[in-house]
């Protein structure tokens, strides 16, 4: 390479011009040297060295361009320079915009069910033979009308039988009595016994204490004193006994009494055996307990009837109607007595009914999560039927600060929902949401707007975060212009 340099240096000298001979860096000629070798070769003849060494010093300048790359040292503010002025000439994106709305209420609709006013299920309560029936399937019945009769022989035989040990029962109380009044009387005579023994050892006693005051003055014998002594000893003995007979004869009334008591607490019991299959012969005809109507009906004329185990008519009250709702727990505290509710039976003709919620249960069940809400409609057209499935639509009021975007702003990704926000200086800016309670066309975001943003619609995933566009309403702007 030096001796390339040192040929190249010779021949430049020969032109007249002075290069360098400390000159390292690789050959560039300049324009005027370069018309000056021109100019010399055309008045001399060319030789091989001459195109050797061309050829060498080309060689040489291609390599020092590969090596510093001079292009690189032009300003890199130039490139962007062209691409500003030329962003005024692009066409930039146009986008439909959206705005955020209060979430101050809302509505909830759930599945709900008509359930009758009044629902029961009747049973045979005695043991027999269906005989007849008298109201068909559908039928209107008032309260206490004959639905069916039961034939029961061994109802009616074991109501003979009671009646019987009744009356003997009653016999035998009455018999009770007759035995205390007789044992009343008894006792009577004992007392008046007494009482007569009593005056008798009086009488005996006067005697004896004369005779005690005669004895001294001998007007009588001992004897004689001595016998009016034994009578009045005899006299005593006999008032004792007297007083044992009473006192028996009032123990023998107090028996009978309680006798008595017996007995007729045994004919009471008798009576309300009797009392009670009276009652249940009652049961042997089967009325209406309340009005409405018959939704149900298994009696069949001679079939075998055991009590309480086959149901033979099912009667609901449609006057009213009670639509009961599942809320979840995440409503349950803010559904309450009062709330707004619409019912709508989906696939009738039956027009939205308004109305409010009549009760709640105020407790969540375990298994589901749900509370049970009851809304009370008046029936009297026979509008909702029972088992009906209908839907309801709660008013929901919304706690915090949330707001509600339509659907269509939203943008699922692999992070979560976006949505796409045009700042003010017409730029794109991809933001996370959370989302709250989906509403069907809009859905409610509780964190990530603050509700002044500007949301782009059916965002595409083109949009990046940066990106200038231009809103529908920006893209108009020129076009009313150019009218006026």
């Amino acid at each position: 390479m030096s001796a390339e340099r040192n040929l190249a240096r010779r021949d430049l000298s020969d032109t007249g011009e002075l290069i360098p001979a400390a000159l390292d860096a690789p050959l560039l000629l300049t324009h005027s040297q370069t018309v000056r070798l021109a100019s010399s070769g055309r008045s001399a003849k060319p030789s091989w060295s001459a195109w050797w060494l061309g050829g060498v010093a080309l060689a040489t300048f291609v390599a020092g361009a590969a090596y510093f790359h001079p292009w690189q040292l032009l300003p890199s503010h130039s490139l962007a320079a062209e691409e500003h002025a030329a962003e005024p000439h692009a066409v930039l994106k146009t986008v439909s915009i959206a705005r955020p709305a209060p979430a101050s209420s809302a509505s909830i609709v759930l599945p709900a069910t008509i359930r009758p006013w009044q629902t029961t299920t009747l049973h045979a309560r005695v043991s027999g033979y269906l005989t007849a029936w008298h109201r068909e399937l559908g039928s209107q019945v008032k309260a206490g009308e004959l639905l069916a009769e039961i034939e029961t022989p061994e109802l009616d035989q074991e109501l003979a039988e009671g009646e019987a040990l009744a009356r003997e029962a009653d016999a035998a109380a009455v018999q009770a009595q007759a035995e205390r009044t007789e044992a009343q009387a008894e006792l009577q005579v004992a007392e008046a016994q007494l009482a007569r023994v009593q005056a008798e050892w009086e009488l005996a006693k006067s005697q004896l204490v004369r005779r005690e005051k005669l004895l001294p003055r001998n007007a009588i014998s001992q004897e004689e004193y001595d016998t009016f002594r034994r009578q009045v000893e005899a006299r005593a003995a006999d008032v004792a006994a007297a007083q044992s007979d009473v006192a028996r004869r009032r123990t023998n009334l107090e028996t009978r009494a309680a006798v008595i008591q017996a007995r007729q607490a045994a004919a009471s019991s008798r009576q309300a055996n009797v009392d009670r299959l009276k009652e249940l012969q009652g049961f042997k005809r089967i009325t209406a307990p309340f009005d409405g109507v018959i939704t149900s009906r298994t009696a069949e004329v001679g079939m075998l009837v055991t009590a309480g185990k086959e149901p033979l008519f099912v009667v609901e009250d449609l006057s009213r109607v009670r639509v009961q709702v599942d809320v979840p727990q995440t409503y349950a505290m803010q559904t309450t007595r009062g709330v707004a509710a619409t019912v709508q039976l989906p696939e009738s003709s039956v027009p939205p009914i308004q109305a409010e919620v009549t009760r709640v249960a105020d407790s969540v069940n375990v298994a589901s999560r749900t509370m049970l809400a009851e809304i009370e409609l008046d029936n009297t057209a026979h509008s909702f039927q029972p088992g009906s499935y209908a839907q309801v639509t709660l008013a929901a009021p919304q706690r915090g600060t949330a707001w509600t975007i339509p659907t269509n702003t939203l943008s699922m990704r692999v992070d979560g929902p976006h949505v796409a926000l045009v700042t003010d200086q017409n730029q794109i800016e991809i933001k996370r949401v959370v989302l709250g309670r989906d509403l069907g066309d809009r859905v409610v975001v509780s964190d990530g707007i603050r509700g002044s943003e500007r949301l782009v619609v059916n965002p595409s995933d083109d949009l990046a975060s940066g990106t200038r566009v231009q809103t529908a309403q920006q893209r108009q702007t020129p076009a009313k212009v150019a009218q006026r």
